[in-house]
């Protein structure tokens, strides 16, 4: 009886840790050379130079965490593909789970 009881404990705690993975943005578009600095931005209208979009990025996003820790993966991916900047366009979702979205932008 208490082998099942511990069986079932280690799956449990198995299946909660695979949950906890490391959370990564998905990028699809173009790579450019790294950079060490990306601005961001909560509106196309605010970003002063001019720019093209390379790509889009999209996480899911946990409320369990602060929306900072979310934005610093969001420009960590982007400074690894190239973009000098993220346009962060919109949360959907409800409750604790919600996706994130943005562009990655290159100034011109």
């Amino acid at each position: 009886m208490t082998t099942l009881k511990l069986h079932r404990l280690a799956i449990a705690c198995s299946l909660f840790l695979a949950s906890c993975g490391t959370i990564a943005p998905d990028y699809l578009g173009d790579k450019y050379d790294p950079t060490t600095k990306t601005d961001v931005y909560y509106d196309a209208k605010d970003v002063k130079q001019s720019f093209k979009v390379i790509g889009h990025l999209s996480m899911v996003y946990y409320n369990a965490y602060d929306s900072d820790y979310y934005k610093n993966k969001m420009t960590d991916k982007a400074k690894s593909i190239g973009a000098d900047a993220v346009i962060i366009l919109q949360n959907d979702g409800h409750e604790s789970k919600e996706m994130v979205r943005a562009d990655a932008v290159k100034y011109n």
